[in-house]
């Protein structure tokens, strides 16, 4: 049984590992070294090891052996899954928000939508307080910890969604609609909650087709590689 304090390392170089693959800090067909890994964190191989086999298993490394451990294409099927998911549990999550919303909540999603504006030419801050305000209405709903299910679903959509708030045009269209949601849930309005955020959420296969994204298990370049290290 692992220990509570590797458990915790480990969980740490994870999260870590993941945070650089989803914002593209690593980008797809990376090698991921050990050793390299172990030297930047300051932490033994084992947690490093455990962390990449949980990374595999999430599908943001693929892990070849006697050749190496590389960052994963994103997989768009995966996309779709992790839209499907959040559409239809958001969906229920910001009906019940307008249903419950009182004067407190109100100030909450305010407030979160003037730090966007804010946040809006710094695209790491404004992907973290996208992801709070949708977590806010989690929280809203009565069922903040339906927000853990869609964080766990929605791992290679938030490749994709990290990527379109590079553009400071994408980044306009996601604060309007943003204020059409939170309008709407402020308003106690559950049709145009729902419609604004199956519509939001929508965005992203528009997005996929303006990125040139396509369905990849390995990139030409990868399967080049590691044929080439296999001999």
């Amino acid at each position: 049984m692992m220990d509570r304090s590797r458990y915790r390392l480990t969980n740490q170089v994870f999260d870590k590992i993941r945070d650089d693959i989803v914002s593209g800090r690593l980008a797809a067909e990376a090698p991921l070294s050990e050793a390299a890994i172990c030297e930047q964190l300051g932490v033994s191989r084992t947690p490093v090891r455990e962390a990449l086999i949980k990374l595999c298993e999430e599908e943001l490394v693929v892990i070849y052996p006697h050749v190496g451990t590389f960052v994963a294409p994103i997989s768009l099927e995966a996309v779709r899954v992790g839209q499907y998911i959040r559409e239809h549990l958001e969906c229920a999550l910001v009906a019940d928000a307008a249903r419950n919303i009182d004067d407190e909540g109100r100030k909450r999603l305010r407030e979160n939508i003037r730090e966007q504006v804010a946040a809006a030419k710094n695209p790491d801050e404004f992907y973290r307080l996208d992801n709070g305000f949708h977590a806010l209405i989690a929280e809203l709903s009565g069922y903040a910890g339906t927000w853990n299910a869609i964080l766990r679903a929605k791992t290679q959509f938030d490749r994709v969604r990290y990527l379109t708030v590079q553009d400071k045009g994408r980044v306009k269209e996601i604060l309007a609609e943003h204020n059409l949601i939170a309008d709407a849930i402020i308003r106690g309005d559950t049709v145009s909650a729902t419609d604004s955020v199956r519509s939001h959420l929508r965005t992203v296969f528009a997005n996929i087709n303006k990125l040139g994204l396509e369905e990849r298990k390995e990139t030409p370049a990868l399967r080049k590689k590691r044929l080439m290290q296999q001999g």
